[in-house]
């Protein structure tokens, strides 16, 4: 039995844009820190909670307080909420990916879980506005660890718990960032990256070899796993 683990921004949702600015916006409103740079890919660990970190060592050489990540991830939900309100289309499924995702579910072959960089909150928030259905698929956040390393391999501890499996045959993670690539190669896992034009590039130059545009094509994706399986 595989187990299949999906990142969300950019993977299953269109949503890196408008996350990226209601994350910022966050920090503007809760603590007056502007002029973020917000090419994480320049980041130490690429996840909300590390990234989180990072900004507050930088601009006040000390870690985020309990209260202070509460608020956080309270203003950039409302954020993220004021952002669908204004313009629905920033929160639209990569193609084919609901669709997907239900045929996917239904093979016996298959095991699902979702891993992402970002909060919990937010990334449920991501989802649901983006109609798609994850109910019962293991799940892990940032709210998990302050690496996609950690939250990747909480991902599959959860995974064989409630699947009931000791161990999988092979694990898969569909990605669409760079630091996908990395945490992937790290944790010694089979990758798909989701993407096209320079996303696509930068996908290969760090080393990705399976990449597809969207899962429109469900019968193209099942053949890249397989491949990916196999060798």
């Amino acid at each position: 039995m595989q187990l299949v683990i999906f990142d969300i921004d950019g993977t299953l949702t269109q949503t890196n844009r408008v996350d990226d600015q209601c994350f910022v916006r966050a920090f503007v409103d809760e603590l007056g820190i502007s002029g973020i740079d917000s090419d994480w890919s320049r980041y130490p660990t690429v996840c909300d909670s590390g990234i989180t970190y990072q900004i507050f060592q930088e601009y006040f050489e000390r870690k985020p307080r309990v209260d202070e990540m509460a608020r956080l991830q309270k203003r950039f939900v409302a954020r993220l909420e004021e952002a669908y309100q204004q313009e629905p289309g920033h929160f639209l499924a990569v193609p084919g990916a609901a669709q997907m995702l239900q045929m996917l579910k239904q093979d016996p072959d298959y095991r699902i879980a979702i891993a992402t960089g970002g909060w919990q909150l937010s990334a449920l928030l991501k989802l649901e506005k983006a109609q798609l259905d994850v109910t019962g698929f293991p799940a892990a956040f940032a709210d998990h660890g302050m690496t996609r390393e950690v939250i990747l391999a909480a991902a599959m501890a959860m995974s064989r718990g409630v699947y009931h499996q000791a161990h999988f045959s092979h694990v898969t993670y569909v990605g669409d960032g760079v630091w996908d690539v990395r945490t992937a190669k790290t944790l010694g896992l089979g990758f798909i990256g989701v993407g096209q034009g320079e996303k696509a590039t930068a996908l290969r130059a760090e080393g990705a070899t399976a990449i597809i545009q969207d899962f429109t094509n469900y019968d193209h994706f099942k053949e890249v796993l397989e491949e990916l399986r196999y060798g």
